[in-house]
This record gives C-alpha cells, sequence and structure tokens, in this order.
C-alpha cells in the first residue's frame, strides 16, 4: 500500500475515533470564582477590562444573570452609582462590579464604561475572608471622578451584596 494512503487512513482514522469522544468543551467552567462557582467567561475582568457592551447585550436578552455574577441592586449599591437610575444601566454596573468581586484578584484592577449612561467605573477589589471582599473604586461622570470603598460578602455563590 502507497505510504500517502495508509497517512490518509491514519487521518481518517485519528479523526473518526476523536469525533466519537464526548467533548464537554461547551459547558466547561474554566473560571472558578471566588465563591466557589463556576463561570464559561471572565468577560474580560481577568484582563483589566469589564466587556461593559457585551454584558449589556447579555442583560437584554435576560441571559446575565446566568452568565455573570452580580451585585445585589439595593440602596447601598445604588448609592455608589446614583447616576445608574436606568435599569439597563443598573444591570451593566452590577454585572461588571460583581463579576470583578468574583474573578478578579486582590488589588487588580478592572475598568469598564457603561454603554448605557457613559459613566466610566475603576475598581479594585481586596481581601477579606472567604464570603467577603473590600473594594475600591472611581466613578467618572461627566469628567467629575468620584471615589468609592466598602466591603461586599457573597450570601450565595455568584451574588455579593454590599454592607453598610
Amino acid at each position: 500500500m502507497p505510504i500517502a494512503k495508509v497517512r490518509l487512513n491514519t487521518v481518517l482514522c485519528l479523526f473518526a475515533l476523536l469525533s466519537a469522544l464526548p467533548i464537554q468543551v461547551a459547558n466547561a467552567k474554566n473560571f472558578i470564582g471566588y465563591t466557589g462557582k463556576g463561570w464559561n467567561s471572565d468577560f474580560g475582568v481577568l484582563r483589566g477590562q469589564c466587556e461593559a457592551k457585551l454584558v449589556h447585550n447579555e442583560a437584554m436578552k435576560g441571559t446575565a444573570t446566568q452568565l455573570m455574577a452580580y451585585v445585589e441592586s439595593s440602596e447601598a449599591f445604588r448609592t455608589i452609582f446614583p447616576e445608574s437610575e436606568l435599569v439597563d444601566a443598573v444591570a451593566v454596573d452590577s454585572h461588571c462590579f460583581g463579576h470583578t468581586m468574583e474573578l478578579v484578584p486582590s488589588g487588580q484592577a478592572v475598568r469598564w464604561l457603561n454603554p448605557v449612561n457613559g459613566v466610566g467605573v475603576y475598581l479594585s477589589p481586596g481581601a477579606k475572608s472567604d464570603t467577603c471582599r473590600t473594594y475600591l473604586g472611581v466613578t467618572i461622570v461627566n469628567g467629575e471622578k468620584k471615589k468609592f470603598r466598602g466591603e461586599m460578602c457573597s450570601p450565595s455563590k455568584g451574588m455579593w451584596k454590599v454592607q453598610q
């Protein structure tokens, strides 16, 4: 048998074998969060830039909460983002903030520009305990910077709550 035919048969056999194996790549949880929950995507936070437009698109489809950690929209959270009156804007900030708290190591900063209201955010999480983390950051509204800091705890996997 000619060598070319042997190689072709070998490649075809390998391809058939690989295609028969159950590969779960689409459902792999590649990112394990602070709370122990697995996530399919980091939405850019591990590279320092939350993909806010993608987050907004997922929020509009109603899938963001399944795909990302989030911060409970409480009165305490709204004091950090008082200019985020629109539900869409709150969803972007809640998910980018939550995913940063969930995945980003202490001291690393993440930024995003909310595509709904134009508010810029710079956020750096810290460490505190197994279920709580500190944070400090800056919001930028119409060129004016406002610093914020505090503590968040996670009462359940993937959900964070501002402590008062």
